[in-house]
């Protein structure tokens, strides 16, 4: 990139930090909303370079109107019958799902838009409820890889707006005063409920966040010196080898063993240079401009006043977790934000600590299982032992001796019995194919053509050998013709060697090129027999591309004839297979089985044939055994080939105990045998 260039890009970058600060700024003040979205439409417009926007918001009804917009008319908005209707269908979506999205009139979605022009729409949220939409009327020749970056704009743009709406729907001081002391309770009355540690992370971080007024909040607890991030609001769990997540748990274990409070606020000059990297490599994954990291400490006493009557973190408890307070618009912290830290922290210390002792005890789901036993025995407790013990030896009773049928299961498909695949009769670039997937062929229909550019050249190759024996068979004759009639018999006794030569080479000529000419002819591959094209996307798959003699390339199968279920059953069912078919005396088991297609209904089939060898399964460490099972094709309502089909084989009566827990039997027998 030239110097010019570049700085034309530095350029329009500031040009566009610049309008979205503008939108930052505005979003700040008490402007009107005719006024506000008015200004924010203009500068989006303008920062993505668009052709025309538009606000729409609710007035009072659930229907969308148009609020304001920004060179509509130019785009034909207003010229189209159908616009509105198409538009209205766009608007509806954002609203019902409240995510931002792109749609073009030729990205083959099947989306139909309301101008020819490339749609970027976001949603505006008042209160968490989505009140209108902001949409954006781009180029349609927009480059593919610059779209992701103009709906981030967008919606970024829109979290502004979305702030403005909820300053404007924000109760009065009283009010607003109150409402907080009731969230606070409850979220002191949610805190201390729990005694797991999960829970009380997941409350603290979800609670925290809206008590505090910042975008994100996250948990963090301390084992030794290492630190898991426990709860990040909004998400139901962590994954602990995401990059963020990564980025966090490095950032929070430095900011927790130095046992100090971190304040970001775009800055890293103050900050000690053992949090600098960690700081800049979570700044730069998470793109937050405010960050606040806060130690949590063992309780009593946790925080202490010097004498100038500043207060202290005593470096004598023992660090337990930290706080990670971020903000992704502003960077700095919106007022009152570091009170409530130092108030919240406390409390999720506090509980935290209890949570974090209560978890150490040794064997506490046990302890817990028997002190549950001991306060179900009290009152009556005779009665109830009697009762129970009575139960109990039911129970072991009816496991040992009622008797039960058991059942090996298998998944597999539906397919047909008969059955052909069809592969590469030679080396070639398939230049054509003549059928569709699904598309049903008899017996030496053509199904594709493949083109071997090295064959035909050995086939010219041998035609032209061919021929310049026959010219030297031709030319050997006539000498010998005139060595004849001039009687020189040494001269025809050497021609006739040399013509009987020429002779067998060109016998062996023409049968090379026979050959050649039959492979030349395997090129058109037929149908080896009637049936369906089992395979889908035939020309997406096969067509201009190469392929190596043997590669399979369709599957014929004769959906007319009998049908049967291809079954996988794990190895280690075998043996109550195996002895069920020898009990059987030659009459084939009973199968159950359903269907994927209609799960609601149950077929019946006849186990026909067990493979004799064991075979790897695909995705799966246990290796499994084929078996075939004969069905009725008549009774099932839908065939489709290659349904899946879950299938039991019923293998005679075991007892009930052992049909409800033979699986922990066999692993008992398997892996702690002596």
């Amino acid at each position: 990139m030239s110097t010019a260039e570049s700085d034309s890009v530095k350029q329009v970058r500031e040009k566009i930090i610049q309008l979205a600060r503008e939108i930052e700024e505005h979003s700040r003040s008490n402007m009107p909303p005719e006024a506000f979205f008015r200004e924010f439409l203009s500068r989006v417009v303008g920062a993505v370079g668009a052709r025309a926007g538009a606000v729409w918001l609710r007035n009072g009804t659930a229907k969308l109107n148009l609020f304001t917009d920004v060179n509509l008319k130019t785009t034909g908005f207003f010229e189209k019958a159908d616009a509105p209707v198409l538009n209205q269908k766009l608007l509806d979506e954002v609203m019902s799902n409240g995510q931002a999205c792109t749609h073009s009139p030729n990205d083959g979605s099947g989306v139909q838009v309301p101008t020819n022009d490339l749609i970027v729409l976001a949603s505006l949220q008042q209160q968490k409820q989505c009140v209108g939409v902001v949409e954006i009327f781009q180029r349609v020749d927009t480059p593919q890889q610059a779209r992701p970056g103009f709906l981030q704009f967008v919606e970024q743009m829109c979290g502004y707006a979305c702030r403005y709406l909820d300053r404007q729907a924000s109760p009065k001081p009283q009010e607003s005063k109150q409402k907080l002391t009731e969230q606070f309770e409850q979220f002191l009355l949610q805190l201390h409920r729990s005694l797991d540690v999960g829970e009380v992370a997941a409350t603290g971080a979800n609670d925290g966040r809206l008590l505090l007024g910042c975008d994100r909040l996250s948990v963090a607890v301390q084992y030794g010196k290492k630190t898991v991030i426990k709860a990040i609001s909004g998400q139901d769990s962590v994954h602990q080898r995401a990059n963020l997540v990564k980025r966090m748990c490095g950032l929070a274990n430095k900011v927790i063993l130095m046992r100090e409070p971190l304040t970001y606020t775009g800055k890293i000059d103050h900050l000690p240079p053992q949090i600098t990297t960690p700081l800049a490599d979570y700044i730069q994954e998470s793109g937050s401009r405010m960050v606040i990291v806060w130690p949590l400490f063992e309780s009593d006493a946790v925080v202490k006043a010097d004498e100038k009557g500043v207060k202290r973190i005593d470096r004598q408890k023992k660090p337990i977790g930290g706080l990670i307070i971020e903000q992704v618009s502003e960077s700095q912290p919106r007022p009152g934000l570091q009170e409530k830290v130092e108030s919240l922290s406390d409390h999720i210390s506090e509980a935290m600590h209890n949570s974090l002792l209560h978890n150490r005890l040794f064997l506490l789901p046990l302890w817990k299982m028997l002190g549950e036993m001991f306060r179900f025995l009290e009152g009556r407790g005779k009665l109830k032992v009697l009762a129970t013990t009575v139960a109990v030896a039911a129970a072991i009773a009816a496991l040992c001796f009622v008797p039960w049928e058991y059942r090996v299961e298998g998944d597999g498909r539906l397919m047909p019995v008969e059955q052909k695949d069809v592969f590469a009769p030679w080396n070639g670039e398939i230049v054509e194919i003549a059928v569709k997937g699904g598309e049903k062929v008899e017996a030496g229909t053509v199904l594709l053509r493949l083109r071997n550019d090295e064959l035909l050249q050995q086939r010219l190759a041998a035609q032209n050998t061919l021929n310049e024996k026959l010219t030297t068979q031709h030319s050997l004759q006539g000498e010998r013709d005139l060595a004849e009639q001039q009687g020189s018999k040494l001269d025809v006794q050497r021609l006739d060697g040399k013509i009987d030569e020429t002779k067998i080479q060109i016998f062996g000529a023409r049968r090379q090129l026979i050959v050649l000419e039959r492979r030349v002819q395997n090129l058109t591959v037929v149908a080896p027999r009637a049936g369906t094209i089992a395979t889908f996307e035939v020309e997406r798959q096969l067509l201009n591309r190469p392929v190596k003699q043997g590669e399979l390339l369709l599957e014929i199968k004769d959906e007319s004839g009998p049908w049967w279920l291809q079954l996988e059953v794990q190895e280690h069912r075998m043996g109550h297979l195996l002895r069920a078919v020898e009990a059987q005396k030659g009459m084939p088991l009973d199968v159950e089985f359903m269907l994927a297609t209609t799960p609601e209904d149950r077929f019946d089939g006849k186990l026909r044939l067990i493979e004799t060898r064991s075979n790897p399964s695909t995705g799966k460490d246990k290796a499994i055994v084929n078996v075939r099972v004969d069905i009725d094709k008549e009774r099932l309502p839908i065939r489709r080939i290659g349904a899946e089909v879950r299938a039991k084989i019923n293998c005679g009566q075991r007892s009930l105990g052992y049909v409800l827990f033979g699986d922990v039997v066999e692993f008992v027998q398997k892996y702690f045998w002596l």
